[in-house]
């Protein structure tokens, strides 16, 4: 039974590509420095998810968006059937300005999953039962809170950074040593020394 509910959640999930009709586009995974151009540059860092062991199976994404054209990019931060608290990405992006829109998490539960989406504040935890209020009573305007932002330019790599998820109160830190020496062993034909920094703010 469970097996047949966490198909059913993959499909449902899988189906999800529209926010408010509008559709969602998945990032490419980045397996090398040359595709970079124009139009293609390349972002990594290491995401820590909320749950941890909890998480089950699911997958977790960050969706991102651009605010001249308004477009919703998502790209995956914890693979499927994956548990890891800590887990690298590397992805191809589009240059512009971004903002990072949100958080899309699964809860394993008896009967399968609980799905979250958090929206992405600064100094804002918007996970709890206060904010849903305060959103729902009307005394709190997403419009109005500040996100945190993302500039890319062409044809570069960028590092953006170690994403503390594992609260609602999300943050971003520097630990870039670190992770291009892990990095370096799987994506060898990616030039990790010669990355911008570049943490979200």
């Amino acid at each position: 039974m469970a097996k047949y509910l966490f198909i059913l959640f993959l499909l449902i999930v899988g189906g999800m590509t529209n926010i408010n009709g509008q559709k969602i586009e998945s990032l490419k995974k980045a397996d090398s420095s040359k595709e970079l151009n124009d139009s293609t540059s390349i972002i990594y860092g290491l995401f820590i998810q909320r749950l941890g062991f909890t998480s089950g199976g699911f997958p977790q994404d960050i969706r991102l968006q651009n605010i001249i054209t308004d477009k919703i990019y998502t790209f995956n931060v914890k693979g499927t059937m994956k548990s890891g608290k800590e887990n690298p990405f590397c992805y191809y992006i589009k240059p512009g300005m971004y903002k990072v829109f949100s958080y899309f998490w699964t809860k394993s539960k008896w009967y399968g999953g609980e799905m979250h989406e958090e929206r992405i504040f600064k100094n804002i935890d918007t996970s709890t039962k206060g904010y849903a209020k305060d959103l729902k009573n009307g005394s709190i305007d997403p419009n109005k809170l500040e996100p945190y932002y993302l500039e890319i330019r062409p044809n570069s790599v960028y590092y953006i950074g170690t994403w503390h998820f594992n609260t609602g109160l999300v943050s971003f830190c520097d630990d870039k040593t670190n992770l291009d020496e892990h990095l370096k062993k799987k994506y060898s034909k990616i030039d990790f020394d010669q990355a911008t920094t570049k943490l979200p703010e």
